[in-house]
């Protein structure tokens, strides 16, 4: 590329004209040429040039770079594009340029890991996750990536125990710290952005609540994304407000697990107490003490509801 001698400038997305703003969201190509310039977009940035001959070479030669270098992840690949882009006209376009079925359930599940390997994880993950034929993988940036499945036929606890399975493998190979969220099923292709959006949600608010986890489910978060809507503001007081007298202050892990097991139950002490392995006197005389350690009886449903918002906002639940 140095042979070219096109003066080449690299400016941010937002301080595009907007006529080559509209340009590009009318159009799912990545390169638009107007009033003399060549505008090539590159995620957030924008690389223009002189629509000249050598200009026109500089925009090839750094489009197929993009297209084709190690690592690189290219913002106009049509897939990144459908779950990234929430307009339905610039999805049919995509759909009807790539030959892409439009009308077909798909779920989104979204791939993290917190040490991105040197190699493309995309690439990795192709090479060892027991992917299937239809199955679509999106580099999203270095530590994320996103898997697009057909699900027209698959219930949502089919795809959670595949993606559990995926992990499990990823994990077998050294990637101990990969942790994956899943969206809700898209009816079609529009949909998809609102079920890559939901996945990155239960990524961001399920590591907040549960960090040792490994796979998060958007549905199953309501209490989450509730309390997540609290300002943070109100959440300190309603925490201050809570540990005022030391309330609570006392919990040690294994009071915790105990909480966490019998939220798991749904209240129930007969199969909270068989899955702690022990008798249910134990743990009534367990709840019992919660309930003079912190004011809440946990076998009421709106202490229980209390109690959960709480430690929910702190992230010890």
């Amino acid at each position: 590329m140095d042979k070219h001698c096109a003066a080449v400038e690299l400016i941010s997305s937002e301080q595009i004209p907007e006529e080559v703003r509209r340009s590009f969201e009318r159009t799912p190509d990545a390169v638009c040429r107007m009033n003399g310039k060549i505008y090539l977009m590159m995620d957030r940035d924008v690389l223009c040039c002189e629509d000249t001959d050598d200009g026109r070479q500089v925009i090839s030669a750094v489009r197929q770079k993009i297209q084709s270098g190690p690592g690189g992840v290219n913002p106009k690949d049509a897939w990144y594009q459908i779950i990234t882009v929430a307009e339905p006209d610039r999805i049919a376009a995509l759909a009807k340029k790539h030959g892409i079925e439009f009308r077909k359930k798909r779920t989104a599940v979204l791939f993290r890991v917190k040490n991105p390997p040197d190699q493309p994880l995309d690439r990795i993950f192709g090479e060892i996750a027991p992917l299937e034929e239809e199955d679509r993988i999106v580099a999203v940036d270095r530590e994320t990536l996103a898997l697009i499945r057909e699900s027209a036929f698959r219930s949502e606890e089919e795809i959670a125990e595949y993606t559990a399975a995926v992990i499990d493998t990823m994990v077998s190979e050294g990637f101990t710290d990969l942790q994956a969220g899943i969206g809700t099923e898209a009816e079609d292709l529009a949909g998809l952005n609102k079920s890559f959006e939901e996945a990155r949600s239960a990524l961001r608010i399920g590591t907040r609540f549960y960090p040792n986890g490994t796979l998060y489910r958007y549905s199953c978060q309501r209490l989450e994304r509730i309390i997540d809507l609290i300002p943070a503001e109100q959440r300190e007081k309603l925490i201050q407000d809570f540990h005022s007298g030391n309330r609570g202050e006392s919990l040690d892990e294994e009071t915790m697990e105990t909480i966490r097991v019998f939220f798991r139950n749904d209240l129930s002490i007969t199969a909270a107490s068989r899955e702690l392995f022990i008798h249910r006197n134990t743990l009534i005389y367990r709840l019992d003490k919660i309930r003079r350690d912190t004011g809440l009886d946990l076998r009421t449903f709106e202490d229980a509801v209390i109690f959960r918002l709480i430690c929910g906002m702190t992230g010890n639940t």
